[in-house]
């Protein structure tokens, strides 16, 4: 009896095939697998065998995040399913410098692609850059970066500054840090990155190094324990939310600007500023919404996708609101936004246009909305993994019925 996915030719020639596993697809190129086994019935048995187990092993390594894909391909290759060009590095043939770890490190990734991206950013721009300034070398070996370095790394990161202002995305990387470094070029404090960012990007980097570790390119990992920096002020508390009294305000004055229409729809939405080019209109089940699932630029995060019920009091505000944004910059409203509650609100400290966000969150768990419920509405992920994992959108109904609560 001939083993499973094995059949015999006219000619006495046994051969493998079976259709390819969808989790396999990527990898091996083709919707079936067919492979010659030669015409000896001992070792056709034996090689289909090692096939066999060979795809399934490569399909639980497909449930595994946190394995390389090369990993994957090296075991296909080695039972003859697939053939890897001689071009294509392997860990063996990995010298364990910073990009290349990285760059494999970014491919074994399960997340967004804008996560990858912002993860690239930091790990294959700004890190190099900040080497470049310590060690003139922007593509270091991971075993030759000291606690030191990352110590002196972590002090050049806090004088970053934050990556959506526009004069600094005009000047290069290296010149930044340059600068930094030799206290040629001072960022104001209001313009640098947050505590949060920075220990993020701390965070990246220690995670890239015990990647290397596991996959066996670097031997050990220096210890990146005690480089984040604890914040003065919780995350909550760094940015107020407006009061009712103050909406009364933002309403009455922003009546005769331009840009209310874009106020009000902030308010009632609770979306990101950078969210409203991004948006489009469309109708669920009888109601109009705001509709970010499918956007054309990149969102926050794989969460930010989302439907978002339109307020009956916007009826007015939103036919046009994106011909609106577009003759005007995103920084040119947030400016103006900025400078009109300076002048008319008593305690503007701590608060701007991303203030209408927090109250939004704020006002709708005050009307007794779940908390899952406005964290779909914000484009967060759910507040328990649990939720996180099973629930996957609620019902237009249900979010319709929390935005006319405010």
């Amino acid at each position: 009896m001939l083993p499973q996915h094995t059949t015999v030719t006219t000619s006495g020639v046994y051969k493998y095939r079976r259709r390819t596993p969808q989790e396999l697809k990527q990898f091996i190129g083709s919707h079936e697998i067919i492979r010659s086994l030669g015409k000896n019935l001992h070792e056709a048995t034996t090689k289909a065998s090692e096939m066999t187990q060979a795809i399934s092993e490569a399909i639980q390594l497909t449930q595994l995040s946190a394995i390389p894909s090369y990993i994957i391909r090296d075991l296909l290759s080695s039972r003859n399913l697939i053939t890897i060009n001689d071009d294509k590095r392997t860990p063996k043939e990995t010298k364990g410098t910073l990009k290349e770890i990285a760059e494999i490190y970014l491919q074994s990734l399960s997340v967004s692609k804008e996560e990858v991206r912002d993860r690239g950013y930091i790990l294959l721009a700004v890190y190099p850059a900040i080497f470049e300034a310590l060690l003139n070398d922007s593509n270091p070996l991971l075993v030759d970066v000291k606690y030191t370095h990352l110590i002196k790394a972590r002090d050049l990161l806090q004088l970053f500054p934050k990556r959506n202002i526009q004069q600094y995305r005009q000047i290069p990387l290296k010149d930044i840090t340059k600068g930094i470094h030799t206290n040629t070029m001072e960022i104001p404090a209001g313009e640098r990155i947050s505590i949060t960012t920075l220990n993020k990007y701390i965070k990246w980097f220690s995670v890239l190094l015990t990647f290397a570790v596991k996959q066996s390119i670097i031997p050990f990992n220096t210890v990146t324990s005690g480089l984040t920096i604890k914040k003065g002020v919780s995350s909550r508390g760094q940015r107020k939310e407006f009061s009712q009294d103050e909406l009364q305000t933002i309403e009455e004055v922003f009546k005769d600007e331009p840009i209310c229409p874009v106020v009000k729809i902030l308010r009632y939405t609770g979306m990101r500023p950078s969210e409203l080019l991004k948006c489009s209109l469309t109708e669920i089940e009888g109601v109009m919404c705001f509709d970010l699932r499918t956007p054309k630029k990149a969102l926050k995060t794989l969460s930010s996708h989302r439907l978002i019920p339109i307020h009956p009091s916007l009826k007015g505000s939103v036919e046009g609101f994106q011909e609106l944004l577009k003759g005007y910059a995103q920084q040119y409203i947030t400016k103006r936004f900025t400078t009109v509650i300076h002048r008319y609100l008593e305690d503007s400290k701590s608060k701007s246009m991303y203030s209408l966000r927090h109250t939004f969150a704020t006002n709708l768990i005050a009307k007794g909305v779940q908390p899952e419920i406005v964290s779909e509405l914000m484009g967060h992920a759910h507040s328990t993994m649990t939720m996180n994992r099973y629930v996957k959108r609620y019902p237009i109904r249900l979010l319709n019925e929390a935005i006319n609560c405010l």
